[in-house]
């Protein structure tokens, strides 16, 4: 194949993967355009030689980026947009009463970790030393009675 021979789209898959972008020896040309990317071209307008490595990293960042966000864009202009289902669930499930009864129990698992991450540094400390009251009252009751400093399992 030449440089700027196009794939065989004569059978059934070349029609799927048929391109409208020019080529070049490196590939297709993408006519991407991105927030970052003017600058890092202009600064390697003479060639990536003149960049410095980290340069040419947030070079290579900026381009994966806009080419991500052009095939992202392609993607929702020929995908036909998602229909949600009309229903409590929010699920296309066959039962939707289970699919309720996940999310409820998402949810419920879900809340403590909730309330840990609101608490303050104040609220841990007393927390703390709440606990550490409790256990060394613990630990004095098995001593006048006569036991062991440390619980044994029995």
């Amino acid at each position: 194949m030449t440089a700027n021979a196009r794939p065989d789209t004569s059978s059934p898959i070349g029609e799927l993967h048929k391109v409208d972008l020019p080529i070049d020896q490196f590939g297709p040309c993408y006519k991407v355009m991105g927030q970052g990317l003017a600058r890092h071209r202009k600064l390697a307008g003479d060639g990536l030689r003149r960049l410095s490595r980290e340069e040419r990293v947030a070079y290579a960042d900026a381009v994966e980026l806009a080419v991500l966000a052009l095939q992202r864009q392609e993607l929702r202009r020929a995908a036909p947009a998602e229909q949600r289902p009309n229903c409590a669930s929010g699920s296309w499930d066959e039962y939707p009463s289970e699919a309720v009864r996940r999310q409820q129990h998402a949810a419920l698992a879900s809340w403590p970790a909730k309330v840990r991450r609101n608490r303050t540094d104040v609220e841990w400390k007393a927390l703390y030393e709440e606990a550490m009251e409790a256990k060394a009252a613990a630990i004095a009751d098995r001593l006048l009675a006569g036991g062991n400093i440390w619980e044994i399992a029995a």
